[in-house]
């Protein structure tokens, strides 16, 4: 085995001292984030391009809105893969934020060995910009986590890799690992790690308005009635449009109601 010079390692960049910060990754290894705030405190510059992206926290808090702006941008020529989701994508939300359903993919392995196979030549493969991952083993070891990492490094492809809070202090291969939590009014963002850059910034992103409103069953939603007051039924339906527009959690729906929308559009064809 060739021997390197310490001297030699640093200069060739194979090599870095814990106190000393990276450059700045070139613009076409980032991904802007869409929020001013969230690109400045990631050394980066914006999401890294490639490798593996952890987000740790409770699903459904808008850990979907915060990744929509970049991932608008980033499927401008090759699709997006959806590996076991908690909840079925629904296909109108994403379109509507500019995600067309021809240029996703949606994969449900049934066990953990299916769905590590999956992922890791999803990642490979090339043909994808992003790969969305949960696992129905979240404690996955480092192997594991680091042959994803690499094969999406290898792929050149974002490995978007959803987590529980509770594995925050785990030793993790990916060189992004952000902690999210729902704040009044607000998705919190702590940075866990980051490669060459400092830790520990905490984020604080105010959401829109229109996601204030709480989700409740389609049975109790409100309805067009003749004998409501004209201006009500106005801040109805407008409410019920903004809602559809810019919240996260409508991109996941339950297999039934994409049966009845699928079977209502058809209705209305005939």
């Amino acid at each position: 085995m060739k021997n390197h010079s310490l001297k030699q390692l640093l200069d060739e960049r194979k090599l870095w001292r814990g106190q000393q910060l990276r450059p700045r990754a070139a613009a076409g290894d980032r991904i802007c984030t869409g929020f001013s705030a969230l690109d400045t405190a990631l050394h980066a510059g914006g999401w890294p391009a490639s490798g593996s992206t952890e987000l740790l926290g409770e699903y459904g808090i808008g850990e979907l809105w915060l990744l929509m702006p970049a991932l608008r941008e980033h499927l401008s020529d090759r699709a997006m893969a959806w590996l076991n989701p908690p909840y079925l994508p629904y296909a109108p939300a994403l379109a509507e934020q500019g995600l067309p359903a021809n240029k996703l993919l949606l994969v449900r392995p049934k066990t953990l060995a299916d769905q590590l196979w999956a992922t890791e030549e999803l990642l490979r493969s090339g043909a994808y910009a992003a790969v969305l991952s949960w696992f129905s083993k979240a404690n996955l070891n480092d192997r594991q986590l680091r042959r994803l990492h690499i094969a999406a490094q290898e792929g050149h492809c974002w490995h978007i890799h959803f987590r529980p809070a509770d594995l925050v202090q785990q030793i993790s291969p990916a060189p992004l690992r952000l902690k999210l939590s729902a704040a009044n009014q607000a998705l919190q963002i702590h940075i866990i790690k980051q490669q060459g850059g400092h830790a520990g910034q905490q984020i604080r992103l105010e959401r829109p308005s229109a996601l204030y409103l709480q989700q409740t069953a389609a049975t109790s939603w409100p309805v067009y009635s003749a004998q409501q007051e004209p201006q009500i039924q106005r801040q109805t339906l407008r409410k019920i449009s903004l809602l559809a527009k810019t919240n996260s959690s409508a991109i996941f729906a339950s297999q039934d109601d994409v049966s009845h929308t699928i079977a209502s559009g058809k209705e209305q064809s005939h």
